[in-house]
């Protein structure tokens, strides 16, 4: 999403072998793929170049649908700070979310350790439970969706960044004043009103967001990239994704079942089939991973998924199929 000639490659490459459906990345780290009004654009985009208007415009066939992909939470994994100085790392710190170690230090003691970023696993997410941060959000949500004809918009990284997150100071007031509380013993992890009101920060924006895009794009598929085991994803990332699937707030999920042992990964599949509703299941698109696997590999879990009737599947990523040209050529002979 960065030229012209990448993006042609891409429509060119879908639509040769046949793929109906692209989920481009235009939200990678806070940044924008598009022309926003508040949203800074990606450094790697010439300013006056929007990939995501070429992109529609470039897709000639009706055959496939384009997905505006969307990080909501993750902000930011480098130790080095953004380039623009309207990122929200640096315009709004205070909206990032904590962990239960940080949640007393100073804003930019958390941020920086001497010349460079205090990276803590994937990086900086914002904070589920902080209002503004939703609303900033459902602002994203809004003008994309009022100023692009797309297809659908996928949401990834919508979740907390682990269990020890959820300690952004403006949360825990609101948490507070919700429960009409003073205090409560965060570092219990079976805290079950603190994992809820959790839980609810981001269904509460899935169901707003939802409200906004139908609005704005009636025929468009909202779709979530999710834990494959709906227990963790429930419990460990407060994605409760199976609730918005039969709530009507996704029309599709994406569960990652990037797991490369194949025994796991039929097992997170039959705990889907057997905890989802049969009347959802083809709504359920299985994301599989190249990045980690061989194509042999790959096209017998495909075939798996065929015998357990879940025939919609999607493949992450392209990149793999640039920089191994072999790879898709193996691949294509298992659909």
């Amino acid at each position: 999403m960065v030229s012209k000639e990448l993006i042609d490659s891409v429509l060119d490459f879908a639509e040769t072998n046949g793929f109906n459906h692209i989920f481009a990345q235009v939200r990678g780290r806070g940044d924008a793929y598009y022309n926003s009004s508040f949203v800074p654009k990606s450094h790697l985009v010439d300013a006056e170049f929007d990939p995501l208007e070429y992109l529609i415009n470039s897709n000639k066939s009706n055959n496939i649908k384009i997905h505006a992909w969307i990080n909501i939470y993750y902000l930011w994994s480098s130790k080095l700070l953004p380039k623009q100085k309207k990122h929200l790392l640096l315009k709004n710190p205070e909206w990032l979310d904590r962990s239960n170690k940080d949640k007393y230090i100073k804003t930019f003691q958390y941020l920086s350790d001497k010349n460079s970023m205090k990276i803590d696993g994937e990086g900086f997410y914002l904070a589920p439970t902080n209002p503004s941060v939703k609303d900033y959000l459902l602002n994203v949500i809004s003008e994309l969706s009022e100023n692009y004809l797309v297809d659908g918009i996928h949401y990834d990284y919508i979740r907390f960044h682990n269990t020890k997150y959820g300690f952004n100071e403006t949360g825990l007031t609101e948490f507070r004043t919700l429960n009409k509380i003073n205090s409560i013993n965060y570092h219990e992890d079976n805290n079950v009103i603190f994992s809820e009101f959790k839980r609810n920060s981001i269904t509460s924006f899935v169901k707003e967001s939802k409200e906004l895009i139908k609005r704005n794009l009636p025929n468009s598929i909202i779709s979530a990239a999710v834990k494959p085991n709906i227990y963790d994803a429930k419990l460990l990332f407060f994605q409760e994704w199976d609730l918005w699937l039969s709530a009507g707030y996704l029309d599709w999920a994406v569960p990652m079942n990037y797991v490369v042992d194949n025994d796991k990964f039929v097992q997170n599949m039959y705990m889907i089939k057997d905890n989802i509703p049969s009347q959802y299941h083809k709504k359920i698109i299985v994301g599989i991973s190249t990045y980690n696997q061989g194509a042999r590999v790959v096209g017998k879990k495909i075939k798996r998924l065929s015998k357990m009737s879940f025939n919609n599947i999607s493949i992450f990523s392209y990149t793999v199929f640039v920089d191994n040209p072999y790879y898709w050529k193996k691949l294509k002979r298992y659909f």
